[in-house]
């Protein structure tokens, strides 16, 4: 390992000497081998991992080892998703032994079909396993984002009127106004609702924001009493599908006004208070979702417009609780989303060229002879000297500007990628 007069190597050279290498993705192996994941995670209550890009084999394969690792190993108790709230109810009810199949759950939990692959299906049916034999609490498995994936409200308003029915029926009328405008632009397909809410008028647009502001208010009115009389547990379910419509709303409001690269923001947002309220039982928790979304550091828009993901908050929320792990990869292939099919509505994922390593970025520190590298930057921050200068990590098919040791505590590197067995082959359309 070459070192420079002050004492310091390169990064590259700091990986081939103390990155961990590893020779296996196999859920199942033992998990000795990740034994230096204790000294990136520390005591912190919420360990994030990433992926430059949706639906990527490995990548899947890589977090479901970790999230074993820190479950048997760490104690941690909740995997969170990049999905919906109120859709991903099922995936607990099914780790914890509920009915239904692997293959449905995971469609309904999950959306953007990124539920839909074996490497999915092989780690949802681990935690029920492990669930069913667990002797303590069993694992958790909820989703994080906005309803329908920020497409439209009315999953969750429809969960929000069970709850009213019996517990303020009052509260009936106000939410009937909501949900008589969302039926004007619902859609299951998300890009559809986003551009049917745009041919609504200012007085349909502000009328739903007037009734789900008044129900925000009523519901919350409601809280204390509620969890005197033994249902602050559904009482806060209720508050939060509500919370979720909430800030779809704002979502669709900016949108129209901002753009959705801005108006995206409103999901980091609400993902971040939903791992913030996993905590308050004392359970510590697991999220997964895309590299953009967990990374530290706030980031600039093409307006440069300062954004906020998810990992920002929970950054400014937790401090050294938090811990960000980017996932990336140097060879193989990655994934594009492209224009919706009959088959697929959402989008298709199609495969895609991985460009080589750019200059400056990350990937282009690591070696590629090991299947998977994991690095701490953390520890590596104070004996090289060119931590400053990676600026560049991938983001599906191109690389995205941001100041990689800054924005994340560590990088799991796979060497060679390849899409999931949902991955449409050939180029997209």
């Amino acid at each position: 390992m070459e070192t420079t007069t002050t004492g310091r190597t390169s990064f590259a050279s700091w990986v081939g000497e103390h990155g961990s290498a590893m020779d296996t993705l196999d859920l199942r192996s033992p998990v000795d081998d990740l034994e230096p994941l204790r000294h990136i995670v520390g005591g912190a209550r919420v360990v994030a991992l990433g992926e430059s890009s949706h639906h990527i084999r490995e990548f899947y394969q890589v977090r479901h080892r970790i999230l074993r690792f820190l479950v048997e190993r760490c104690g941690f108790e909740v995997y969170a998703l990049e999905a919906p709230f109120t859709q991903g109810q099922v995936l607990d009810a099914w780790v914890r032994g509920g009915p239904g199949t692997v293959e449905q759950v995971a469609a309904d939990g999950i959306a953007l079909s990124l539920g839909q692959c074996r490497e999915m299906y092989e780690a949802l049916t681990w935690m029920r396993e492990r669930s069913r034999a667990a002797a303590g609490p069993p694992l958790r498995c909820l989703g994080t984002d906005l309803p329908g994936a920020s497409g439209s409200p009315l999953p969750a308003l429809e969960e929000l009127a069970g709850y009213l029915r019996w517990a303020a029926p009052e509260a009936l009328p106000i939410l009937e106004e909501a949900v008589g405008v969302v039926r004007l632009f619902h859609d299951p397909v998300t890009l559809a609702a986003l551009g049917r809410y745009q041919a609504l008028g200012l007085i349909e647009r502000d009328l739903l924001t007037s009734a789900l502001s008044r129900l925000m208010a009523h519901v919350q009115r409601m809280a204390l009493v509620q969890r005197a009389h033994g249902h602050g547990a559904e009482h806060d379910t209720a508050m939060w599908h509500l919370r979720g419509a909430w800030y779809l709303d704002q979502l669709h409001r900016a949108n129209a006004a901002e753009g959705f690269e801005s108006a995206s923001t409103f999901r980091d947002v609400y993902m971040a208070e939903s791992v913030l309220r996993l905590l308050e039982d004392g359970k510590r928790v697991v999220l997964a979702a895309h590299n953009w979304h967990i990374q530290r550091t706030p980031a600039l828009d093409s307006r440069e417009r300062l954004l906020l993901p998810a990992g920002a908050h929970l950054a400014a929320a937790l401090g050294d609780g938090y811990r960000a792990i980017g996932v990336t990869s140097s060879l193989g292939r990655t994934t594009t989303l492209g224009d919706p099919t009959p088959e697929r509505p959402q989008g298709a994922w199609y495969d895609a060229p991985l460009p080589p390593p750019a200059d400056g970025s990350i990937e282009a520190a690591f070696p590629t002879d090991p299947l998977w590298t994991l690095a701490n930057l953390r520890a590596a921050r104070p004996h090289v000297h060119d931590a400053d200068s990676f600026q560049q990590t991938r983001m599906a098919d191109y690389f995205l500007d941001l100041p990689v040791f800054e924005a994340f505590d560590a990088i799991a590197h796979v060497s060679r990628t390849t899409g999931t067995d949902h991955v449409v082959k050939g180029p997209a359309r």
